[in-house]
Order: C-alpha cells, then sequence, then structure tokens
C-alpha cells in the first residue's frame, strides 16, 4: 500500500526481488556468479597474454569473493528479516496497515542512500583497484571493477545492518504487553542480531585467512590481532545491545511475578498455620496442595530466561565467536612445532 511505503525502495532490493524470482535457489546463484567473476577475468588475462593459459591467479579468488558474498550475505539477513518481523507481530498489538509500515521499514533499504554509498564505493574501490593495474588492459579494467563492486557492497552492508541493529530495539518498545510462559515471538528480532553479529565474525576470519595464509601480507600481526579483537567485540555489542531494553522489561516482569507468587505463598502459608494452631485440619489437606502448586509455579518462573534468545540462537552465536579464537590458538600452537626441524 503506498500509504505505507515512505520511501522508494533501494535497486538492491530489487536485484534481491530477481534473484528470489529466479528457478534455482539464491546460494547457488551466487556460487555461479563467484564462479564465472574468476572466469571472466582470467579469461582476459589470458587473451591478453598476461598470464599463461590455464594458470591461476590466486588474488583474483579473494578480489571477487566479497561481491558474491555481500550480496549473499545481504540477501540472507532479509530473509532473516522477514521472517523475524512476522514472529513478533502477535506481541505487537498494532492494525494491519501500522505492521505493514514496520515491516516495509525493516525490511526495505531506501533509495537515495544506497544509490549514493554505491556510487562513491564503487568509485573509490575501482580507484585503488586500479593502482595496481594498467588502465590500459582490460583485464585490469575488468577486475577493477568486479572487485570495487564488491568492496562497496561492505558499506552498504554496515548502513544495512545499522538499520536493522537500530530498528530492533525500537519494535521491542512497542512490544504492548509480555507473556513470560510465551517469549517464542521475541526471539526473531534476536535471531536478525545474531546474523548481524555473525557477518563481523566472518570478516574477522577472512582478514585472517587472508594476511595468514593467502600472502595478502599487509598487516603485521599486532594489527591482525587487533583488528580480531575488535570485530568480536563489535559483534558481541551487536548481538546484546539491541536487546537489553527487552531484557530489562523481561527481568521487571518477571521479578513482579515472584513477588505475587511470594505474596500468595505467604498468605497460605500463614492459613495453614493459623489451622494449625486452632486445630482445625478438615482444610489443611486442600491448603498443602495448593501450596505445593504454587511452588511449583514459583520454580517455573524462575526457570524464564530473561533474555530474549532461543537455545539454538545463542549456541551458534557463541560457536561462531569461538571458532576465530580456536583458529588463532592452533595457529600459535602449530606453528612453531612445524618450524622445528
Amino acid at each position: 500500500m503506498a500509504e505505507n511505503r515512505p520511501y522508494k525502495p533501494s535497486w538492491l532490493d530489487g536485484l534481491l526481488d530477481w534473484v528470489n524470482s529466479l528457478k534455482i535457489s539464491a546460494p547457488l546463484f551466487y556460487i555461479l556468479l563467484y564462479i564465472a567473476s574468476i572466469l571472466v577475468i582470467h579469461l582476459a588475462l589470458w587473451l591478453e597474454g598476461s598470464l599463461d593459459w590455464g594458470a591461476w591467479e590466486t588474488r583474483v579468488f579473494f578480489d571477487v569473493l566479497w561481491a558474491p558474498l555481500g550480496l549473499g550475505y545481504i540477501h540472507f539477513m532479509e530473509r532473516v528479516a522477514k521472517r523475524s518481523v512476522e514472529e513478533i507481530r502477535p506481541a505487537l498489538g498494532i492494525s494491519a496497515s501500522e505492521f505493514e509500515a514496520i515491516r516495509y521499514r525493516f525490511t526495505t533499504l531506501p533509495f537515495w542512500p544506497i544509490l549514493i554509498i554505491t556510487v562513491l564505493g564503487l568509485v573509490i574501490g575501482m580507484y585503488f583497484s586500479l593502482q595496481v593495474g594498467s588502465t590500459a588492459r582490460a583485464s585490469s579494467i575488468l577486475w577493477s571493477v568486479l572487485s570495487g563492486f564488491g568492496y562497496t557492497l561492505l558499506p552498504i552492508w554496515l548502513y544495512a545492518a545499522y538499520r536493522y541493529v537500530s530498528q530492533i530495539d525500537d519494535l521491542y518498545t512497542k512490544v504492548k504487553k509480555l507473556n513470560l510462559f510465551n517469549l517464542q515471538p521475541l526471539y526473531g528480532l534476536a535471531r536478525v542480531a545474531m546474523v548481524v553479529g555473525i557477518f563481523l565474525v566472518l570478516m574477522v576470519n577472512l582478514n585472517f585467512v587472508s594476511e595468514t595464509y593467502l600472502g595478502s601480507v599487509t598487516q603485521s600481526p599486532e594489527a591482525i590481532l587487533f583488528l580480531s579483537a575488535l570485530g568480536i567485540s563489535a559483534a558481541v555489542a551487536v548481538f546484546v545491545i539491541p536487546v537489553l531494553g527487552i531484557h530489562r522489561k523481561i527481568e521487571k516482569d518477571k521479578t513482579n511475578l515472584l513477588a505475587e507468587n511470594a505474596e500468595q505463598i505467604e498468605s497460605l502459608r500463614g492459613e495453614i498455620q493459623s489451622d494449625m494452631e486452632g486445630r482445625n485440619f478438615k482444610n489443611i489437606d486442600g491448603l498443602e496442595k495448593g501450596l505445593s502448586a504454587l511452588l511449583k509455579v514459583r520454580e517455573s518462573i524462575g526457570a524464564i530466561p530473561t533474555w530474549p534468545w532461543s537455545p539454538g540462537t545463542l549456541r551458534s552465536f557463541a560457536s561462531a565467536i569461538m571458532l576465530p579464537l580456536i583458529v588463532w590458538l592452533l595457529q600459535r600452537v602449530l606453528t612453531p612445532l612445524v618450524a622445528l626441524p
């Protein structure tokens, strides 16, 4: 509906819609895009004689990775966002038109910011790419365009990630009433924050692999370690900060529910004590059953998590965080051993 679309969608949204319309799956499309980019650049290198036929330039594999990876991950984030915003809908208590406006803003990138980022990113990316190549060669120009477009997608991803993260807390504040015994509608948005955080961890891993194993030595070991720590810290912040508001609300409602339950238990305990003192035993059995039920309710309230993370989401994020740390530790331990005669 036009009234619920405050801005024109970006070219990226149109591209992702086109990919969704294809008869092949989106992951397969991005894999084929990566392979095609590698082959096109190498074909130009072979035809020019810059590279022997059948020989491969390792840097091409890394430079053209960013376009399919960036597009694919933004596509993945969009799918998670669309599914997640639908999950929280029952907890918002708003009209269909109001929800449609929220859904549109949460899942659609605005036209002008994305266009400006794209143009600036492409120009800057091609400029730096052409510094190491010749503008007289078609292979260099082609290489620069494909790699430059790939590096353009990083600031686009950062912008998209910022929009998601900044809107998550706002959506949580719109939750009308919490059902502490059914927090499932809240888990979806936390999953979006997890997906954003995992991409930061993925960037840390790719930078580590590139600098350590692919011969792209542009950073000192200390710089690699600093960037890795910075990326992991940012990932944790992205995962935690957007859900702090709803965490506090769940914690407050849980505390209130425990206090209410405590009053009920104390009241019932007082009745039991009074009947015991008055030797009035005919209601004791029912009162004891009621007290037992209230204690079980208290136990179930105590087990309610105060963070809106499903166990699967928390495990996935923890695994992503641990992976670069394990890789780094193994590299530190194994490198001296391999160097031994």
